[in-house]
């Protein structure tokens, strides 16, 4: 049985099937780009950056995981979804089939990829879809879908693709209450998690990597622990 504010170290497939009909309020989730990631800047080639993470070169998991997050979330509720921009045609074709796209968000990062050096202009940005089941109303004023979000560098970066606590943070309070129920089902390191902690909402993720697993149940200790002697 699936508990609440509590990261399973399980394939998100095999979890989410768990998971009840319409019970899930919003879905903040950054699954695998396809495009088969890992950084080539870092001279410590045994470092886990180094390593493509899991299911990175698996289109079928990603047609899956849509559907079943159109399954589990409540009628007139929201999903943001990550995607980088070179596979933006394959995850808006499949998010259409199930969901209504209200905007495909720009995140303006502070630092962008080197790629071609010669041919290809450097890339700044990733993209957040948000997407409706039904109509969800935003909470608070309109925003533009140009967001500008620092990346997560240095001793804080504990997940080769972690996303800005701030950024999430945005996420989950436009289109969530207090006491709702947020699903990710690509935890990583922890992120939505302590966004949900901090907002007053509950959690339930998954995350496959062991190691990354055990990180995130670390931090959400840890900034448990910090909480507390506030």
């Amino acid at each position: 049985m699936i508990e609440l504010n509590k990261i399973y170290n399980e394939d998100c497939l095999e979890g989410i099937r768990q998971i009840d009909d319409k019970t899930i309020d919003l879905i903040v989730t950054d699954p695998p780009y396809l495009i088969n990631y890992k950084t080539n800047r870092r001279q410590d080639k045994s470092h886990k950056f180094t390593t493509a993470i899991e299911n990175d070169d698996n289109p079928d998991l990603i047609v899956t995981y849509i559907k079943e997050c159109y399954r589990i979330l409540k009628d007139d509720s929201a999903m943001y979804m990550f995607c980088n921009a070179d596979k933006v045609e394959f995850f808006k074709k499949e998010l259409n089939k199930f969901f209504n796209v209200k905007n495909m968000i720009i995140w303006v990062k502070n630092n962008h990829t080197a790629g071609d050096l010669k041919r290809a202009f450097g890339k700044k940005y990733e993209i957040i879809f948000l997407v409706n089941k039904g109509k969800k109303e935003f909470n608070g004023k309109r925003l533009t879908d140009v967001w500008n979000f620092d990346r997560v560098v240095g001793n804080k970066q504990i997940h080769q693709n972690q996303k800005p606590l701030d950024l999430i943070t945005q996420c989950v309070v436009k289109h969530s209450a207090e006491g709702d129920v947020i699903f990710d089902g690509f935890m990583g390191s922890g992120t939505t998690a302590i966004a949900c902690i901090n907002t007053n909402r509950n959690f339930i993720g998954f995350e496959t990597d062991k190691e990354y697993f055990y990180k995130s149940i670390e931090r959400i200790k840890d900034h448990k622990k910090e909480l507390e002697t506030d």
